[in-house]
C-alpha cells in the first residue's frame, strides 16, 4: 500500500511537465494544467490525455492531507483518503474551482481561495441528500450566464454554482437548455428506467427455513419532459410531460464543445444555437398567484423515434 501511495505521489509531482498550461498563479496558489496522447492499450486508439497539479507554496496538494483539507476535523473516514487533483478552474473571484479524486473515496468538488496569506478550501456539497451527492464525470460546462458554473452529477442532475457569493444550486434532473429572465430550462431526455413488479419476499420453504425471493423488476422506456427552474432558489415553476416515449429531441449540444474531445457527429442544434431553438420550442406562461404552465410553442413539433410505436 505505501508504494502504492508513493507512486501516486510520484505521478502527482509529474503531472505538469514543463510546458503545462498555467490556469492559475496568485499567493502561492498554482494551478497547471497539460495535455498529451497515449495509445489506448487494449484498442490501439490514440487518445487525449489530461493532467492537472495544484500546489500551494510549492506543496502539491496531493495525498493523505488533501482529505483532511476537504474534511476538516477527522469527523469522516474521507478525511484519511488519499485525494489528487483531477480539473481545476480559476474563477473571476481569485479563487479556483477543483475536483479531487480518490481511489478510496467519492470525487469531491471544492472551491480554493487564499485569505491572508493562508490556504481556505470548501467542499461544495451538491445535493441535500447525501446520497444523491455524488460526482461521475469531472468537468466544467458553460452555465449559460457570467459568474456562475455549471456541473452535472452521477443522478443526471444539473448544478449550478455561483461564484459570489459562493453556493451550489441544484436544479434537478434534466440537462440545461437556457437561462432566461431568471428561469432556468432543463431537458430530460427519454431513457429507460427499472420498475419493481413485484417486491422481495421471505418465505418459508418446505423444511421449514426462511428463504428470501429476490424483486421482481424490468426496464420501462420514460418520455421525454422538460423543466422550468426558478435560478433564484431552485424551485420547479412548470413542467412539461409527454405520455408518448416515441418523441425524442433532436441531437442538441448541451454543453459546449471541447477542442481536445472532438465528435465526428454533427449536431442538429449547435450549442450556441441551443436558447434560440429553446424559445422557438418552449413556452413559459406566469399567472398571478404563482402557477405557471410549460408548453410547446404554437404549431411546434418534436421528432420521433424511427420506427417506434407507443405503448
Amino acid at each position: 500500500m505505501a508504494s502504492r501511495r508513493s507512486l501516486a505521489f510520484l505521478f502527482c509531482m509529474l503531472a505538469a511537465p514543463a510546458g503545462a498550461a498555467v490556469v492559475y498563479d496568485n499567493h502561492g496558489l498554482v494551478v497547471e494544467a497539460a495535455s498529451g496522447s497515449r495509445n489506448d492499450w487494449n484498442t490501439g486508439q490514440r487518445q487525449t490525455t489530461r493532467g492537472t497539479t495544484i500546489t500551494y507554496q510549492g506543496k502539491p496538494l496531493c495525498g493523505k492531507d488533501v482529505g483532511a483539507l476537504l474534511y476538516p476535523g477527522r469527523q469522516r473516514i474521507e478525511a484519511r483518503a488519499f485525494f489528487c487533483a483531477s480539473t481545476a478552474k480559476a474563477l473571476e473571484t481569485d479563487a479556483v474551482l477543483a475536483y479531487f479524486t480518490s481511489s478510496s473515496a467519492n470525487t469531491v468538488l471544492a472551491h480554493l481561495r487564499v485569505v491572508d496569506g493562508a490556504l481556505r478550501v470548501n467542499r461544495l456539497s451538491l445535493s441535500t441528500d447525501p446520497d444523491r451527492d455524488r460526482i461521475s464525470v469531472t468537468r466544467f460546462e458553460d452555465a449559460r450566464q457570467p459568474g456562475w458554473t455549471r456541473v452535472y452529477t452521477s443522478w443526471n442532475e444539473t448544478v449550478m454554482i455561483r461564484h459570489a457569493p459562493l453556493a451550489a444550486l441544484n436544479l434537478g434532473r434534466g440537462k440545461l437548455l437556457d437561462v432566461a429572465d431568471g428561469v432556468a430550462y432543463l431537458a430530460v431526455p427519454p431513457g429507460r428506467d427499472v420498475v419493481e413488479i413485484e417486491p422481495t419476499k421471505r418465505i418459508k420453504d418446505a423444511d421449514g427455513y426462511l428463504q428470501i425471493v429476490p424483486a421482481i423488476t424490468k426496464f420501462v422506456d420514460t418520455p421525454l419532459a422538460f423543466r422550468a427552474v426558478r435560478m433564484s432558489d431552485g424551485h420547479e415553476l412548470a413542467r412539461l410531460d409527454f405520455k408518448d416515449t416515441c418523441l425524442r429531441l433532436p441531437a442538441i449540444q448541451f454543453d459546449r464543445p471541447d477542442a481536445l474531445s472532438r465528435s465526428s457527429a454533427a449536431p442538429e442544434v449547435a450549442f450556441d444555437e441551443v436558447p434560440a431553438w429553446r424559445a422557438s420550442t418552449l413556452q413559459l406562461t406566469q399567472a398571478q398567484g404563482g402557477r405557471a404552465a410549460l408548453r410547446l410553442q404554437p404549431g411546434v413539433s418534436l421528432p420521433r423515434k424511427p420506427d417506434c410505436a407507443p405503448g
